[in-house]
């Protein structure tokens, strides 16, 4: 064999570090063992896989094709274990879910229901804007995408998990707080903080202002949903959200949801994953999760929302 597993595994720690010794630490062996096993593998290979200019290294057109070719056999070797798990009974292995920043409020409770019917799956949740989201889709990084605005340029499978209702809030003491029926135009009047450019919530904010033809200056823009809550709590301005995003905030009464017209803005949150990805066991299943127990996942995504506002 020109390769073995075990240099295509320090290779492809090497190159998404671009270092030997951060490599070595994270494999725990040495420098000069990194070293040895990659030019045995050059050597075997015939071709150069880095190359150094100055002091910072870099993939060659061979390394790029074997880090592709790295990815895929990993994890086809990782789909053969949880296959094999799942024969045995018991599926196992690493799943990662990506998710954009307000679906962090309702994900984590998904995933801890999945957790109850596969505890030895082992669960990872990253958390980003709109725009990193869509990077993560485009470079495959991630096992399944929870987002809401899902992107219509690119070839996408796309299951429904439950409504994302899009609200417009304010503090209790704005003067839109006891208005009723507020006309969308009135909300230009006042200052306005909203999410950064990546965030969805934002674009199907700022496109149903369109259909309206009305177009909003941002007096404020802040880059997560946290900050924008506190800044709206302090006074500076109103916003947009999804309501999954300010349970808490509403229901001790901190934030109120304004009564505008068109709104909220029903939307869907999504598991999503690109068209052609060989999906794992685990992710096969959380799909079937999500879409066969229906009832269940709706009800513990809205869990935390109902037991607010039952208190109220």
């Amino acid at each position: 064999m020109r390769a073995t597993l075990h240099q295509l595994k320090i290779f492809q720690q090497v190159a998404e570090l671009l270092s030997y010794s951060a490599a070595a630490n994270k494999l725990g062996l040495t420098q000069p063992a990194v070293s040895i096993q990659l030019k045995q593998l050059e050597d075997n290979l015939g071709v150069p896989l880095f190359e150094k200019i100055g002091q910072k290294f870099f993939l060659t057109v061979a390394g790029h094709e074997l880090d592709l070719f790295c990815s895929d056999i990993f994890a086809r070797i990782e789909h053969m274990d949880m296959k094999l798990s799942a024969i045995k009974g018991q599926l196992e292995g690493d799943f990662l879910i990506a998710a954009v920043t307000s679906a962090k409020y309702f994900t984590p409770h998904l995933l801890g229901a999945f957790h109850q019917q596969h505890p030895k799956v082992s669960l990872s949740l990253e958390v980003a804007n709109r725009n990193q989201i869509i990077q993560c889709l485009k470079n495959n990084t991630a096992d399944l995408i929870i987002m809401g605005l899902v992107p219509e340029n690119m070839r996408l499978t796309r299951y429904p998990i439950i409504e994302n209702p899009i609200v417009i809030l304010a503090d209790p003491e704005h003067p839109l707080a006891s208005q009723k029926n507020i006309p969308c135009h009135e909300l230009l009047k006042h200052p306005f903080i909203l999410r950064e450019k990546g965030s969805g919530t934002r674009k199907a904010f700022e496109d149903t202002l369109l259909s309206h033809n009305l177009k909003l200056s941002p007096s404020m823009i802040l880059g997560s949903s946290e900050t924008v809550k506190q800044a709206v709590i302090a006074g500076l301005g109103i916003s947009v959200l999804s309501r999954h995003s300010v349970t808490l905030e509403l229901a001790t009464k901190c934030l109120v949801e304004l009564d505008v017209q068109g709104f909220p803005l029903l939307r869907t949150w999504y598991a999503v994953h690109h068209e052609a990805k060989q999906l794992s066991p685990i992710a096969q299943e959380f799909i079937d999760f999500i879409l066969y127990q229906k009832a269940t996942v709706n009800s513990l995504c809205n869990r935390f929302m109902e037991t607010h506002f039952v208190s109220q």
